[in-house]
């Protein structure tokens, strides 16, 4: 009786529409009318996904071309990476790499299951439309007001906090109805990073980490449409990508604290992510028309000034210069066949590093409020040249030594969400992969380390 009701319910009325027929591949699997925009159709650049024609033999990413590096070099860990790495914290002593054909973490009630590889074919979305997706983003949004506007111990000045808290969710949201998102997608990667750090449920940390990867690629593929649009020098979203850049640049310094400690995991994604940030932004500031009043403004006349390069990558670092130094001694043997400090290039790159973590030292010193000092530490990654990235890759001492202290600087901020213990992890990590005789540089670190209160 059941199955014959189901037979004549009454339906709805069918949506009827002219046939594309050179449509997109996606399109027509799905069965829904392509509009053949190019290089990408509006339902693939709504859903952030590749665009490919019957014609054509590569796909058109969703939005634009892939665009130029922003760092201005092909190293595939520039604004537009990703990191697929879906790790358990920073203690984990495996990687958690999703592979292809690896499902989506689903909630128990989902029946959504999508590939996060990025490699994936045309016709799966990233994150399929339905209520599971609708109630995580009303979770994530209100948790972002709710929490994360204002973070910090002493408060901003309240035009900023307003800022923040009512105009950046307010221009994300409308520029959505547009159908540019990078920025929309930054807040939601952001709130499920920082609901992750929080969490004690380990199946809703696994879920929120997996929430906070699909973000990054879908806000990743928009990047590049900005981008591409910079490019063309088309100034009239300057003011929206700038907001877009800082919120990136923020992320990935959040994500620091995502890495393992054994093995250690260098956190050279903050360092590419937030150096092509960092450029995105400089290019997006100069397509700005200086006869308007855009939000941007705002943010840059507010302390602190990390517009000179005098004070922040070019001033005394000698209290560090011993770092530098052979740990077996200018005289000996070891010190005379060690060459690396007589390339000039490879030297200066050591003196910015050692300079901008001098000028940080100087500004916690001062007691910068933790909103300035959290400003400095994204600033690493924009103002370091990115040799020091590749050599921290390449994990040569001197460089490590230098990362080590520098993250010394964090300890002070565990209670920051976005810093919480990964400046400890981060050494802990170092000084495990650190050659015997240079380890020694890095004791009078572990005595800044928070000590666990009584009882714990």
């Amino acid at each position: 009786m059941d199955d014959l009701i189901a037979q004549h319910r009454s339906r709805g009325p069918r949506l009827y529409h002219k046939k594309s027929r050179t449509g997109c591949i996606r399109c027509k699997q799905r069965r829904v009318k392509c509009d053949e925009g190019h290089p990408s159709c509006g339902s693939c650049s709504k859903h952030a996904v590749d665009c490919v024609y019957p014609n054509t033999s590569q796909p058109l990413l969703a939005g634009a071309g892939r665009a130029p590096s922003a760092t201005g070099h092909d190293d595939g860990l520039s604004v537009y990476s990703t990191g697929l790495r879906a790790s358990a914290g920073p203690e984990s002593g495996s990687e958690h790499r999703s592979s292809p054909g690896s499902g989506f973490y689903s909630s128990p009630n989902s029946s959504y299951h999508t590939s996060v590889d990025e490699g994936m074919g045309p016709d799966i979305d990233l994150l399929p439309e339905g209520q599971w997706r609708r109630v995580w983003e009303l979770r994530l949004l209100h948790n972002h007001q709710a929490n994360m506007v204002q973070p910090w111990s002493k408060a901003q000045n309240p035009e900023i906090v307003r800022m923040w808290e009512w105009d950046i969710p307010d221009m994300a949201l409308r520029m959505a109805q547009h159908n540019r998102c990078t920025l929309l997608y930054t807040l939601l990667a952001s709130s499920a990073l920082y609901m992750w750090t929080k969490s004690t449920d380990s199946q809703e940390r696994a879920e929120l980490m997996k929430l906070q990867q699909m973000y990054l690629i879908m806000l990743s593929k928009e990047q590049r449409r900005d981008v591409d649009e910079m490019s063309q020098n088309i100034p009239h979203n300057a003011d929206y990508i700038c907001f877009s850049s800082l919120r990136i640049l923020a992320h990935s310094l959040a994500l620091v604290q995502t890495l393992t400690v054994d093995p250690w995991e260098p956190p050279v994604q903050w360092l590419h992510l937030g150096r092509g940030a960092g450029e995105v932004l400089v290019m997006a500031r100069g397509l700005i028309n200086p006869d308007t009043n855009p939000k941007i403004k705002l943010f840059l006349k507010s302390p602190p000034n990390l517009n000179d390069p005098e004070e922040l990558i070019f001033c005394d670092h000698s209290p560090l210069d011993w770092l530098l130094e052979h740990p077996s001694g200018p005289g000996s043997a070891a010190a005379r066949e060690d060459r690396e400090l007589e390339d000039e290039e490879v030297l200066s790159v050591y003196g910015k590093a050692l300079s901008y973590t001098c000028h940080l030292q100087r500004a916690v010193d001062r007691g910068e409020p933790d909103f300035a000092i959290v400003r400095r530490l994204c600033g690493f990654a924009v103002w370091v040249p990115v040799e020091f990235t590749k050599f921290v890759e390449e994990r040569r001492p001197r460089a490590l030594v230098i990362l080590a202290h520098f993250m010394s600087l964090w300890l002070s901020y565990e209670n920051i969400w976005m810093i919480g213990r990964a400046g400890e992890w981060q050494i802990r990590g170092i000084h495990k992969i650190l050659p015997m005789d240079w380890s020694f540089k890095l004791d009078g670190l572990f005595a800044k380390f928070k000590q666990p209160e009584a009882g714990m």
